[in-house]
């Protein structure tokens, strides 16, 4: 079983291709249901699952606040303690000590983790200065390596082996002061508005993982408190009439892949 949260489908797509590596185990893409209400949520276990592939998408080094509650809260079967759990994360170029931190948070529900992987693929952060989406052919090339890292992956799943990570320099700094910082101050739904290209076409509304969109009075879309700031909304976008204050000006967007098997609300 690979439990996925996929903001602009980087990490769906890999949990996809990986899944299809190991003989289509079952991928489970988390809603806005089970994200918004962690609690009320079971995790959704079959009989003959061996393992436990938790899947997301690197932030700022660390695992997304939204996976952080999942595991902390979802309800958990008596037999998942002795389940093989493993780590499927994306970035952009490093992970930092996402594995650690991912590691502590199944400790704490009583989980051991076995091996934690990272696929680097297309950037897709564009929320802050210096961070902007690759070209085209940059794009292409993380692509087509991450062919080879998922291969590696399943091998590792199957047969045993190390950790497949690219942490990057600094780890700590990056996962124990950058993280915390950027949870604290960079995650705000509030800077999000929209431009008069926008055409109140409705589809980041029906896209949004959290359904935090909603539609304001004047159409247009209206961003409400349980943003996860996967940006799926902007890069979606299909008129690139959604800005995140000023710091997305000039910044580029990123095709989404797997954008028709991402669930809707």
């Amino acid at each position: 079983m690979i439990i996925v949260f996929s903001g602009t489908g980087n990490t769906l797509n890999c949990a996809q291709r990986l899944a299809a590596m190991l003989g289509n185990e079952k991928v489970h893409v988390l809603g806005a249901a089970d994200l918004r209400n962690p609690e009320g949520a079971f995790l959704p276990l079959r009989e003959n699952d061996r393992r436990i592939i938790w899947a997301f998408p690197t932030y700022s080094w660390g695992v997304p606040p939204v996976m952080v509650s999942y595991i902390n809260k979802v309800k958990l079967p008596e037999r998942a303690s002795a389940l093989e759990h493993f780590m499927l994360t994306t970035c952009g170029d490093d992970t930092g000590y996402t594995d650690r931190q991912w590691r502590r948070l199944l400790h704490r529900r009583g989980l051991a983790g076995k091996n934690a992987f990272s696929v680097i693929m297309p950037n897709t952060y564009v929320c802050m200065k210096g961070f902007d989406v690759d070209s085209r052919e940059e794009a292409a090339r993380k692509l087509r390596e991450s062919d080879d890292t998922l291969t590696r992956i399943a091998k590792v799943i199957v047969s045993g082996g190390n950790d497949i990570l690219v942490r990057g320099s600094f780890p700590w700094i990056k996962t124990a002061i950058v993280y915390p910082w950027f949870r604290r101050f960079e995650m705000s739904a509030t800077p999000f508005r929209t431009s008069e290209a926008c055409t109140s076409c409705g589809l980041c509304i029906r896209s949004c993982p959290m359904a935090n969109i909603s539609a304001g009075k004047d159409g247009r879309p209206a961003w409400g408190e349980h943003c996860a700031l996967c940006l799926r909304c902007y890069h979606i976008c299909p008129r690139h009439a959604i800005k995140y204050g000023n710091k997305t000006e000039g910044k580029g967007q990123q095709s989404l892949l797997h954008a028709g098997d991402l669930p809707t609300e």
